[in-house]
């Protein structure tokens, strides 16, 4: 019953949907290696003695492997113990432990009790013509390759010294007998040897122990299963060995003419179960041809990245050339600096004793400005008080001019009809000199009518005179005639523009006379002290 449930588990595996790009820890391959069917399957192959069960099994173990090598890294001891049997199976096939012991077979313990496991062997198997990717050779030696790929160092302390190395990895018996009498010292490596030949140094070899491989878990960051099929085929150097299927996962070679006689022999239920483990593996192949594809990609997106990297590098070298010069300009440039420092130091020396000398003086200052700032003090402490009964004293004069201002707002009216009265003086005084000046024309007027009147008179007492004396001849007599009449015909105008101008005269000294007693009215009268401020 256990290889119809490892095929069916392998067919399900298979026709999972899968892309090489995708995450592998998301796979069904990293689920199935994370459930308890993985410690079955690695019982399986530790204790049943089947040997198509152990082959078909070895394939699925082959299959999970490569996607989940971080969750299978904590049974790498046993999976060791699987690696011990199939390097003894590939050329020597099991036998049931009832049976005697013969060369050119390998004989398993039986099972520990306490695991309660019952044994399958190869006696009760069909008798069935496996595919050539399934027989012992193959399969075992794909097995070492990927346990040689993902974990060389604990390979090479396995096949060393087996006994060793299990107890020193704390493994529980999982047979009825103690380690020793398991395997015959020096006989796993004799037998490993000439499957190892060819293979490519693995760099853990170097870098790792045993102990320190199973312990980091780094190395699996950026792995995935393309990755390890390609990393793991490349170690074991597949392209150059003669070895058919020496690859991890080659092509399937056509089968020859007696197999397909012997088919055509076998029962209609035999070649069921080979077509359909023929038809698994052309699946497996399939998956792993893609996978190769894709690592191939892959590697050339790196190599054009190195392409790309390698350029950079030759820049890179470039700029170092010049930045090798530049490195010597600026060491001849730091000595010169070095030699200006040394300079600029002992200036900092001589410097420093110049500033000492005036920190000394400076201290010398500061006493004597500490004594004048004492005498400052103090005499700010006089002008602040002074300051403070001359804010005392310009309070009280805000508060008259307050008061004043208060005074005068009210009297502002009053200022007003000031100055109309200085307005009206103005006009009363430009008045009075007009007046004088009238009253001196009349003044003149009268002083030269009382001269006209004089001449009037006077000429008036001639003519009298000359009607008194007689006239001596008409010549004199017409004479004197014609003077009299001239003067008195001229006497009359004079005295008519005098008159006029009299007249006038008087008019505008009335009209002068009216306007100052109005004036001298308001100006004689009481005067408005109301805007005159008291004390």
């Amino acid at each position: 019953m256990r290889i119809p449930i490892a095929t069916l588990l392998i067919q399900a595996i298979l026709e999972a949907p899968y892309e090489p790009s995708d995450v592998s820890a998301l796979t069904v391959m990293a689920t199935v290696a994370g459930s308890s069917f993985i410690d079955v399957l690695i019982q399986s192959l530790m204790l049943d003695t089947g040997n198509h069960l152990f082959s078909i099994n070895l394939r699925l173990l082959l299959a999970i492997l490569p996607y989940a090598p971080l969750v299978l890294t904590p049974k790498v001891p046993l999976m060791a113990i699987i690696l011990g049997r199939a390097i003894s199976w590939r050329d020597r096939p099991f036998i049931d432990h009832s049976s005697a012991l013969r060369d050119g077979f390998t004989r398993t313990e039986l099972p520990e009790p306490s695991l309660h496991w019952e044994v399958s062997s190869s006696a009760i198997e069909m008798e069935l013509e496996l595919p050539e990717h399934l027989k012992p050779r193959r399969i075992a030696q794909l097995f070492i390759i990927a346990m040689y790929g993902a974990w060389p160092s604990n390979v090479i302390a396995f096949v060393r010294d087996p006994v060793s190395y299990i107890r020193g990895k704390n493994v529980a018996s999982v047979y009825a007998v103690d380690w020793d009498k398991v395997w015959t010292p020096g006989v796993l490596a004799t037998r490993m040897e000439p499957l190892i030949r060819d293979f490519r140094l693995h760099p853990s070899l170097v870098v790792f122990t045993s102990t320190a491989e199973l312990a980091d878990d780094k190395r699996w960051d950026r792995v995935d299963a393309a990755e390890f099929i390609a990393r793991s085929q490349a170690l074991s150097n597949s392209d150059q060995q003669g070895l058919a299927g020496a690859g991890l996962f080659d092509q399937d070679e056509p089968l020859s003419s007696s197999q397909i006689d012997s088919a055509s022999a076998n029962t209609s239920n035999r070649l069921a179960k080979e077509n359909e483990l023929l038809r698994l593996e052309a699946k497996f192949t399939s998956r792993v041809r893609r996978q190769y594809l894709y690592h191939i990609g892959r590697l050339h997106k790196t190599s054009l990245r190195l392409n790309n990297d390698e350029a950079e590098i030759h820049s890179f070298v470039n700029r170092l050339k010049a930045q090798t010069t530049q490195i010597a300009e600026l060491t001849a440039q730091l000595s010169q600096t070095r030699t200006e420092a040394s300079q600029a130091q002992q200036k900092h020396v001589k410097w420093q004793g110049q500033l000492r000398e005036k920190v000394a003086s400076f201290r010398e200052e500061k006493a004597t400005w500490q004594t004048e700032a004492a005498r400052i003090r103090a005499e700010l402490s006089e002008a602040h008080a002074t300051v403070k009964s001359q804010r005392e004293e310009l309070a009280e004069v805000k508060n008259e001019r307050f008061k004043l201002q208060n005074r005068l707002t009210e009297a502002e009216p009053k200022i007003r009809h000031i100055s109309d009265y200085e307005t009206r003086m103005k006009q009363l005084t430009e008045s009075q000199r007009l007046w004088d000046d009238d009253v001196q024309r009349c003044k003149n007027a009268l002083q030269e009518a009382e001269a006209a009147k004089a001449k009037v008179h006077e000429s008036q007492a001639i003519n009298l005179l000359e009607r008194k004396v007689p006239v001596n001849n008409d010549n004199r007599a017409e004479n004197r005639r014609a003077s009299p009449t001239l003067t008195t015909t001229a006497a009359p105008k004079d005295l008519e523009v005098y008159v006029n101008l009299l007249e006038q005269a008087k008019k505008r000294t009335d009209e002068l006379e009216r306007e100052n007693l109005e004036a001298s009215n308001i100006v004689d009268g009481e005067p408005d002290k109301s805007f005159i401020f008291e004390d």
